[in-house]
């Protein structure tokens, strides 16, 4: 007997097979809502598919519990990396990232938006790794809910089945909210009511998704704009963008980007570090979306600040990771020379760099041949700029591939729950063909919907 949601499914492929034609009407109205409501990658309509990733009330529960966990580790572990010099030297941070997170964000919780990317294969749940620098999606997912909203009108199956469906948006806007109210106590200066800024490059492939943040802002009463760092400076005491005034900056430029750009970004550094405006994500979410804390989070020196609920999430949830070095460690209980240990084992390894983001560079054992493993390793041993990681089988599903005709076809997923302020704020999913999973990398979004049959709904 089939469980409701694998029924479901069956159910909804079943429905857009048997009627084909007005399938491809469907996707086409579902391009369109998303192109006219510019949810849009690289000035085309957002990437998606014609069949949303359902999953139980169950799988919620279980989904929600990790990432909250999850999410209190990972702040305790920004406290612990600036009072400990040990894994302060492991982190290994260059003068200037350490000069970023010296500064104080003004507020209690250095971690206020998150999303951690996982795989979800009936009710386990595995944490390959955290975007907690700048994430983005919590517009696109909104509006594409709201597209696949509409669409659901026409299928009559669905209306026995309770959906769930989040404000992100809204959420993000109290989780500001609440970290500048927080920064007013000491800087009492500022405006009950702050103008925001959106902050990151000009030509970012994102950029749609600040304005459909603007606009939302604005119509719950905020004024917002727009810009780039490079156009933020002091003048007589406050922060302009441009011809604007702003007190709260939404930061969604890449830390890293902002390193590279050091000489030209001056006066965006210096509002945030003389506390004349504020900042989320502060700096100091940037040392957990480095990969490295995926091994020191697993590491038993570090684990004492963990409760006893975050070390069992932490032990089922996080895949063995190390920081590649010509050192020696422990898979499984073994003691094993690292290096000797990669090439040996390749087909259940992943190695990737710990800083970069969109799938980039990363190298997964058993689809990587011998020789270009071998190399990628050995480029990387010495820097300690890398890391090894433990393979983990990616979920597979059914999706529509539409076209001239429509076609099934089982393509490789993962969902990424968002976090605000520790509080879980509703999951995405992307799609793809590849093993790498990444818009950026070709892959495609479809909206996450915790779903309960109408009879089973929860009070």
């Amino acid at each position: 007997m089939l469980d409701p949601i694998a029924n479901l499914n069956l159910v909804y492929l079943n429905h857009l097979d048997k009627n084909k034609t007005t399938t491809r009407e469907q996707f086409e109205n579902l391009n369109r809502f998303l192109l006219n409501k510019n949810c849009t990658f690289n000035q085309k309509s957002m990437p998606s598919l014609l069949k949303p990733n359902f999953i139980s009330r169950k799988q919620t529960q279980e989904l929600i519990y990790a990432v909250e966990q999850i999410s209190s580790a990972l702040v305790k572990f920004i406290n612990l990396f600036l009072n400990n010099q040990e894994v302060r030297k492991i982190m290994n941070f260059s003068e200037k990232e350490e000069q970023l997170f010296s500064i104080d964000p003004g507020y209690n919780i250095p971690l206020v938006i998150s999303r951690l990317d996982a795989f979800l294969q009936d009710y386990s749940i595995r944490f390959l790794e955290f975007n907690c620098d700048s994430p983005a999606g919590h517009a696109y997912s909104d509006v594409m809910e709201d597209g696949f909203k509409e669409l659901f009108r026409d299928y009559d199956f669905l209306h026995h089945w309770e959906i769930e469906y989040f404000k992100r948006q809204d959420r993000l806007l109290n989780a500001l909210l609440t970290c500048y109210n927080e920064f007013r106590n000491h800087s009492s200066h500022l405006p009950s009511k702050p103008v925001i800024a959106i902050v990151d490059w000009d030509d970012v492939s994102t950029l749609s998704e600040f304005y459909l943040l603007q606009k939302y802002f604005g119509e719950k009463g905020y004024k917002t704009v727009v810009c780039s760092p490079l156009n933020i400076r002091i003048s007589n005491g406050k922060v302009l963008a441009g011809d604007d005034e702003i007190h709260l900056i939404y930061k969604r430029v890449i830390t890293r980007e902002l390193l590279e750009r050091w000489n030209n970004v001056t006066g965006f550094i210096r509002c945030i570090k003389e506390k004349k405006a504020c900042c989320c994500n502060s700096f100091r979410s940037y040392i957990v979306g480095n990969k490295k804390v995926l091994s020191l989070i697993t590491d038993p020196r570090f684990q004492y600040i963990y409760s006893k609920e975050e070390l069992n999430v932490i032990q089922k949830t996080i895949p063995w990771t190390k920081i590649l070095a010509d050192t020696k460690e422990t898979y499984k209980n073994i003691n094993v020379h690292l290096k000797d240990f990669i090439i040996e084992n390749k087909d259940i390894l992943v190695l990737k760099p710990s800083n970069l983001y969109g799938g980039k560079d990363v190298y997964l054992g058993c689809e990587t041949d011998d020789t270009t493993w071998s190399e990628v390793m050995n480029a990387h041993i010495s820097d300690s700029s890398w890391v090894v990681q433990e393979y983990i089988d990616i979920p597979q599903d059914i999706f529509p591939e539409i076209s001239d005709d429509v076609t099934l076809k089982f393509k490789k997923v993962n969902i990424n729950p968002f976090v605000l302020l520790g509080k879980y704020s509703g999951t995405i999913t992307r799609v793809s063909d590849n093993s790498v999973i990444n818009v950026s990398a070709g892959g495609g979004l479809v909206p996450t919907f915790s779903v309960a049959r109408k009879k089973e709904k929860l009070t």
